[in-house]
């Protein structure tokens, strides 16, 4: 799958990239007041970049979070205009998966704890392991005190047998309640340019829906919103 613009407002980095032909162009810009001013101008400006009409894009990879409550929400609803306006499909990406990617990008093999601050004196935490271009989950998306997570973490065998890296804005909280500070943190936001990597991989997997579809990923609030792997479908 090619020309895939991706969205990403779920934490205060407000980031758009569009994938064509094998490169990346993107805008990004912290900016957490302003992300529903600034979304669909940064699409149009890599649309411009590329040289891409919004009548060529074949799919839309959008950043559902967790994050920010407001900003995945503005993220979503972009997507989904888009997606209805032009028939496109839509593949969902989560920011945590986005920023164990991050953290992992140089890395062939190795392990990353992904963790955005959720407020509350909470957080949002993942556990991704790499091998080679393959990202697998070692824990699901959930919320939980710092202190527990760490406690999580340390259950982890997987922590004591590869290298670990970091990545989001939660990983200085779980530094305070006692995570190895030896796990260097390598990003803190997810990005589109993440994000829209992560997406083509999943088309190619046929791992997408329709604009209907495209929700926010609310850890916080299960009841009212389904969990990612509840929202994925296959289509042939």
């Amino acid at each position: 799958m090619d020309n895939l613009l991706a969205l990403d407002t779920s934490t205060e980095n407000c980031s758009c990239a569009l994938l064509s032909a094998g490169q990346i162009y993107a805008v990004e810009q912290l900016a957490p007041q302003l992300h529903a001013e600034l979304l669909l101008s940064m699409a149009d400006e890599v649309l411009r970049q590329s040289g891409l009409s919004k009548g060529e894009l074949q799919g839309l990879v959008l950043g559902v979070g967790p994050g920010s409550f407001t900003g995945v929400r503005i993220a979503a609803a972009a997507a989904q205009g888009l997606a209805l306006g032009l028939n496109l499909p839509v593949c969902r990406v989560s920011s945590l998966e986005a920023l164990a990617y991050q953290a992992l990008e140089q890395s062939s093999d190795g392990v990353g704890i992904a963790s955005i601050d959720a407020r509350m004196n909470e957080v949002y935490l993942s556990v991704y392991r790499k091998q080679e271009d393959s990202l697998t989950q070692l824990l699901t998306e959930r919320v939980l005190p710092p202190a527990e997570a760490v406690s999580l973490l340390d259950s982890l065998t997987e922590l004591k047998d590869y290298a670990v890296l970091c990545g989001g804005s939660g990983i200085d909280l779980l530094y305070n309640a006692g995570l190895n500070k030896n796990f260097k943190k390598n990003s803190l936001f997810p990005t589109a340019q993440a994000i829209v990597k992560l997406g083509r991989n999943k088309f190619d997997s046929h791992l997408y829906v329709d604009a209907a579809e495209a929700l926010p990923l609310y850890v916080r609030n299960e009841v009212a919103w389904k969990k990612i792997d509840q929202q994925v479908k296959t289509k042939p």
